[in-house]
């Protein structure tokens, strides 16, 4: 486990994830007072092994822990979060919108009922439904035990080891994602929000009565998010996963430039009418897992759900089933 920036005492701890993208890095922070950790992991065997390996190799106690601060609800953020508190005893933090989040999916019966309609009224066949939906279910066992939660505000200053961080809200990739970042030192955690390599999942999500956050334009909340790290004069990003990484002007550039070419495409794609999955079977690569088709179809009808924001496209439905077209 590497030390990536030794001024503000902070390591970088890689853990292995079961999918296509097969890490999550989350960062522990030495101070005069002991360690805080940032993210955890998913709850599985693999990331306890890794915990306890760091902790052995920098002879950390467990009441050395002082605090765990999580970027996101999302499961290989948050799922190790209440093992990593059982063992230290320490607090668990997390913006207050990604707490209620948690609530709403990892600990509610029946919380994915509304992803099931969504994805049937949107033109996925239903056996391609019952497959996605049973990854889903399948990613729910790696949230527990339950963490007890702190919640953070928007603005507010945390002490992660010896120095301040500003609680940064970055919405898009979740409804809640947070930042942390030293201003001093131009150190951005910047989790899931602003990654080297690869772009941020932006999902859009049911938008039921039940839904604790609405969120009908997740990539318009991504985009206003993204330009606002430009404010930040922000020198070094570490990220969730890929290398930290500098360059980050030209980064948010890409990025821009990513979704606009994504919107443009998709745009093309609804033709003179096409649902949602249509669009995402041509927009995406054709040997996707059911577990990453469910992001797929969520991108999808984030950017779908974007130009009818901007007037560039139209809804309507037949048979129960939204067929989208360019606006008339």
């Amino acid at each position: 486990m590497i030390v990536i920036y030794e001024a503000l005492g902070i390591h970088i701890v890689k853990l292995p994830l079961p999918f296509r993208l097969n890490h999550v890095n989350c960062y522990a922070v030495k101070g005069s007072l002991g360690w805080w950790l940032i993210d955890a992991g998913l709850s599985q065997e693999a990331t306890v092994e890794g915990w306890m390996q760091f902790f052995e190799e920098h002879s950390i106690k467990p009441t050395d822990i002082k605090g765990i601060y999580l970027t996101h609800f999302h499961p290989d953020h948050y799922g190790c979060s209440g093992w990593l508190q059982c063992f230290s005893g320490a607090p668990v933090y997390i913006g207050e919108i990604d707490a209620e989040l948690i609530k709403h999916y990892w600990k509610s019966e029946n919380s994915f009922d509304a992803l099931d309609a969504l994805f049937r009224e949107n033109g996925m066949p239903n056996d391609m439904v019952k497959e996605t939906m049973g990854s889903v279910n399948d990613i729910i066992r790696f949230t527990s035990p339950h963490a007890e939660l702190t919640t953070l505000k928007a603005g507010q200053v945390v002490t992660i080891g010896d120095f301040e961080y500003q609680v940064i809200l970055t919405q898009g990739h979740s409804d809640g994602h947070i930042c942390f970042y030293n201003v001093d030192h131009g150190v951005l955690l910047s989790g899931d929000h602003l990654l080297p390599e690869i772009s941020s999942n932006i999902s859009l999500w049911p938008q039921t009565d039940a839904y604790p956050n609405p969120n009908p334009n997740p990539l318009d909340n991504f985009l206003h998010a993204l330009d606002s790290i430009r404010s930040l004069n922000c020198k070094l990003a570490l990220p969730s996963h890929g290398k930290p990484f500098s360059t980050i002007e030209e980064r948010i550039s890409q990025l821009e430039a990513h979704h606009e070419a994504r919107l443009q495409e998709i745009k093309s794609c609804t033709g003179g009418g096409a649902t949602a999955y249509q669009v995402c079977k041509q927009v995406f690569r054709q040997d996707l897992s059911y577990h990453e088709l469910r992001f797929a179809m969520t991108e999808t009808l984030a950017h779908l759900e974007y130009l009818m924001y901007k007037s560039e496209l139209e809804r309507t439905e037949k048979d129960g089933v939204r067929i989208f077209r360019i606006s008339s």
